[in-house]
């Protein structure tokens, strides 16, 4: 196993969801003017609010585009909602009224969106195009966590930026816990789990976990593997990114959904014009999600995807070959 820089303990499988719950509640307790706006199914922080705070729960039932509304108005009014949903629902059934009613004048809206290619509701719920449709709305920054501690870190630090932001809560394998208490999250920086000399993986989300593996098993072919930890994807990380190519010299991005449009796409772009260097796109290719109803299945997924560690080691000495 190679050696990981500060605030990195891999530790046992914790889902990443764990981070918000304590989060939302301790955002709650600490600001009245937070509240929780549902569509038709749970929310983080959901049992607390019911038991402290009923009247600050807005249940829109099935009718996103209205939800996206009354939360502008809201926030128009100096609250803070933080609305929860399926990616499908949140997002892209309320995708003009988030443009218009939320990102337009740039309101303090959080949105909390579950998607991936391994959720359990198939392909009607299972959104793989998310980033590729939300990364083009201006003022909208987009967080997407790898580990439980990142995910309370990041959902706090979302509810103390004012403006608009995105969160990921990923359906999928759950992935082992990456950071110590103490990690020092900071919104719009990557961070760097492991440096490397052959080559860098560049990952979000649960794909931090997969390239963590992955790096594992090119470390056994005497391979020196970086990687970086890209927790905001909007606004990206330039310095980052251009460090790990003109360090390495070889980039594979990981991400937990389509290439285009996605994070892969994004650094391309950053590397096209500041530190080009050999790089190979890794996650969903041209095609939507299925459906995996436990586990198992999801493990299933993974391989029909092509989403393993194994296949991300691939894609990796595929790009360091591109360097020869």
């Amino acid at each position: 196993m190679g050696k990981y820089n500060q605030y990195v303990q891999i530790g046992e499988p914790e889902a990443p969801n764990a981070g918000f719950e304590p989060a939302m509640i301790e955002m709650a307790q600490k600001n009245e003017r937070v509240l929780l706006v549902l569509e038709d199914m749970g929310g983080p922080g959901l049992k607390w609010f019911t038991q402290n705070a009923p009247n600050r729960i807005i249940e829109c039932g099935v009718a996103e585009a209205n939800a996206a509304v009354i939360c502008g108005g809201l926030a128009s009014e100096g609250f803070i909602p933080v609305a929860h949903s399926f990616d499908f629902a949140l997002l892209a059934r309320a995708y003009n009224q988030i443009r218009q009613s939320i990102l337009v004048d740039r309101f303090n809206v959080k949105l909390v969106g579950r998607g991936g290619a391994w959720g359990d509701t198939g392909i009607s719920h299972n959104y793989v195009e998310t980033l590729g449709f939300m990364r083009c709305m201006p003022n909208l920054v987009i967080l997407s966590v790898a580990d439980a501690v990142e995910a309370k870190k990041a959902f706090i630090a979302m509810m103390q930026y004012i403006g608009p932001v995105f969160i990921r809560q990923e359906a999928g394998p759950v992935p082992p816990k990456i950071y110590t208490e103490d990690y020092p999250f900071q919104l719009g920086k990557a961070y760097s789990i492991k440096d490397g000399k052959d080559a860098t993986i560049i990952a979000t989300g649960l794909m931090v976990g997969t390239a963590i593996k992955a790096e594992e098993i090119l470390e056994k072919e005497g391979l020196d593997v970086g990687i970086l930890d890209i927790s905001t994807l909007k606004p990206l990380d330039e310095d980052a990114i251009i460090k790990a190519s003109v360090e390495t010299g070889a980039i594979v991005t990981a991400e937990n959904g389509i290439t285009i449009g996605g994070l892969g796409e994004g650094v391309a772009a950053v590397l096209c014009e500041n530190a080009p260097c050999p790089m190979v796109q890794f996650g969903v290719q041209d095609e939507f999600s299925q459906s995996g109803k436990d586990s198992d299945d999801r493990g299933k997924l993974a391989v029909h995807f092509a989403l393993t560690p194994e296949d991300l080691a691939v894609s990796v000495r595929e790009a360091i070959a591109k360097k020869k």
